[in-house]
């Protein structure tokens, strides 16, 4: 197939959506009817400068520069290149100039290997701390209840494009409407405040929530006007004593655990030290901001083996969880 397009920014999204298209029809298809020739084609992307015009040399080079693409895989020459590289964000490789039959000159080209996930690889992204204290311990119960496939983890706090990145499904923090994707709620975010018993033991009497605004209060984001309004005090003004920004519950819990303060956390992230008594809840007071954590993936992958194992799974663990 020949297709022309405006821009080489254009060609090369065009080649590596087709590539990936072709993969998930493979991956939709019951095991025995999975046709390989979806995986192993190859596309070759030129520009009007290797060759004139449609019907020049840019046509041959395109056809030559096809054979030296990886299956599944597009091989841009290097005008191509020098157009898209800063602009699409993919796994380059300098292959270095090629001889091609009938091609007085060499072209130098470059391979792009689309990463992609197969049937029996499960690939998550997933925010934090939700991933590091909630669900990486509850990961080998899945393994156990499904041996066939593997997982493969990625923490990150950005939203990741299940159209260009190789990921089946995703833990997100959000409202639940994502364009193009099916969201399933885990559970409403939601923290309380937290120490260690020796800080505790230390900072005297704490027997109002007035009484946090005299301590050391960790983590400067909006929960804690939160759980101030929360609590009572919608025009309170906590004082935040720590100059060292936390980004995410699990780092903000270490410095608590270290006795350097107080802490805003999600109970159900921190329930082994809460049982060991290595972090003390202060008051019964539990605030929410309004968002949830969501399981997610792309529509068309609905039906998908290994995404339906485990949302059915995921889903379970957070009833028996509650």
């Amino acid at each position: 197939m020949l297709a022309e397009f405006a821009s080489a920014v254009e060609a090369v999204r065009a080649a590596v959506d087709i590539q990936n298209d072709l993969a998930e029809r493979s991956l939709d298809l019951p095991e025995n009817n999975q046709d390989e020739s979806f995986a192993s084609a190859s596309i070759s992307v030129t520009s009007w400068s290797d060759g004139g015009n449609l019907f020049g040399d840019g046509v041959n080079i395109a056809v030559r520069l096809e054979g030296v693409a990886e299956p599944g895989g597009v091989c841009p020459s290097s005008s191509v290149y020098e157009h898209v590289e800063r602009k699409l964000p993919l796994p380059y490789v300098d292959i270095g100039p090629q001889r091609l039959k009938n091609i007085a000159r060499p072209i130098h080209a470059f391979r792009v290997s689309i990463p992609r996930t197969s049937e029996n690889l499960l690939s998550i992204t997933a925010i934090h701390t939700f991933a590091t204290n909630w669900l990486a311990p509850r990961l080998g119960a899945f393994q156990t209840a499904h041996r066939d496939l593997e997982l493969r983890l990625e923490v990150m706090s950005r939203v990741v494009d299940f159209a260009r990145e190789p990921f089946d499904v995703g833990i997100r923090a959000g409202n639940g409407r994502w364009p193009g994707l099916v969201s399933h709620e885990l559970m409403a975010e939601e923290f309380a405040p937290f120490c260690s018993p020796d800080f505790s033991a230390g900072a005297g009497n704490i027997s109002a929530p007035s009484d946090l605004l005299a301590l050391p209060l960790l983590r400067d984001d909006d929960w804690w006007r939160a759980w101030f309004k929360a609590a009572g005090f919608a025009d309170s003004e906590p004082k935040i004593s720590s100059a060292v920004f936390f980004n995410t519950q699990i780092v903000v819990s270490q410095a608590a655990l270290a006795g350097q303060g107080v802490a805003l956390l999600t109970p159900a992230f921190f329930a082994p030290d809460i049982k060991a008594g290595r972090l003390v809840q202060l008051f019964n007071v539990i605030a929410r901001n309004g968002t949830s954590l969501w399981l997610v993936y792309p529509e068309e992958r609905e039906n998908s083996r290994k995404i339906r194992a485990f949302r059915e799974w995921l889903l379970d663990e957070i009833q028996r969880a509650r």
